[in-house]
């Protein structure tokens, strides 16, 4: 569901629209409308992180729309299912799930490539739908799908190149924005952007399957390749990431890509340096996710991290009596009071 991209903080910016909820829960209403509801199950950050930017970078402010999430009876906000950017995230989505089942039909497994099979026949109109928008915007569909076709070919000819499909197709998926949006000044930094997440997101998937592929006799990377060599192009792919965002011109929300950034980056610290995560931070995740799910302050959010990370992450560490996080909340403006409506330190121990 969620990606390689991390949720923002939930203090990011106190002079901006709640843009990400307005993104992340406007993907999840145009997945639903346009192919149908089940495909509100795509949802992703990854997703919902190059809508953003398209309407970040878009010289026309975009129109919000009041609408609701995955509860019809809560207070409706701000949302932005209807952007051109959104759409295109959208229909990348549902053909990312089509080139999932494809790759597992093919899989030596008889259940998996059953379920499959299964999932491509009840998955197909709404593929056939996806790939008609993308096309209707000239974008370069079959040449995508057929670059990643060509991955098994790459792995078994240059493992340490293996991410390079991945890089190529979220290349052009992520600089096909600037022909969206009108800006084709900016679609070399966009491909960039879209190459260095491919593949930042090819090389988690790997380190994150490498014991499941170990057990099943699967290819793996990390067990063909130096290790250190991989290690190297994953620092070279999460600093190209950084270069290329900041040479974009962001029309507004600048301080909201840059705080997903820093919420990424903490949050994928682990596989940016290739290690194992310790005993004490997976106790330390499990113990905010049981928070974030009995706060209420977390109500009227639908995607963010946790308060106490903001803190850290701003200097304001609270959590340990260091400083006060409560004095300022997430995307304020115009009809908001503050991030999600609330102040996401409320009844949280970040504050003194």
């Amino acid at each position: 569901m969620f990606g390689f991209i991390a949720a923002p903080c939930p203090r990011c910016s106190s002079d901006a629209y709640p843009a990400w909820r307005a993104t992340f829960c406007g993907l999840a209403r145009c997945l639903g409308r346009e192919f149908g509801d089940p495909a509100r199950l795509l949802v992703n950050r990854d997703a919902a992180f190059m809508g953003l930017l398209g309407m970040s970078l878009d010289p026309q402010a975009p129109r919000w729309k009041e609408g609701t999430c995955c509860n019809p009876f809560a207070r409706p906000f701000a949302m932005a299912d209807g952007h051109p950017a959104v759409l295109h995230a959208a229909a990348v989505s549902v053909c990312g799930l089509a080139a999932k089942l494809a790759d597992d039909s093919r899989d030596e497994g008889l259940v998996r490539r059953g379920i499959a099979r299964i999932g491509r026949r009840l998955t197909g109109p709404a593929t056939d739908r996806a790939v008609a928008l993308l096309n209707s915007s000239s974008f370069p569909t079959a040449a995508v799908m057929e670059c990643l076709d060509g991955q098994e070919a790459v792995e078994a000819t240059d493992p340490l190149r293996a991410d390079e499909p991945a890089a190529a197709a979220y290349g052009s998926i992520v600089g096909h924005l600037a022909a969206l949006i009108g800006i084709p000044g900016s679609r070399e930094p966009l491909e960039r952007t879209g190459r260095a997440l491919g593949s930042l997101v090819y090389w988690r998937d790997a380190w994150t399957d490498r014991g499941d592929d170990l057990r099943r006799g699967r290819f793996n990377p990390f067990e063909t390749a130096d290790p250190e060599a991989i290690r190297a192009r994953i620092a070279a792919a999460w600093e190209d990431f950084g270069e290329a965002l900041g040479t974009l011109p962001f029309q507004r929300h600048a301080e909201l890509v840059g705080g997903v950034v820093r919420s990424t980056g903490r949050e994928r610290g682990s596989f940016l340096e290739l290690r194992s995560e310790s005993k004490e931070e997976r106790e330390e995740r499990k113990r905010r996710k049981r928070e974030r799910k009995s706060d209420r302050c977390w109500d009227n959010y639908c995607d963010c991290c946790h308060c106490c990370d903001c803190c850290t992450s701003s200097g304001r560490a609270g959590a340990r009596g260091k400083g006060n996080c409560c004095d300022a909340a997430c995307d304020t403006g115009p009809g908001d009071t503050g991030c999600c409506d609330c102040n996401p330190c409320d009844g949280c121990n970040c504050c003194p």
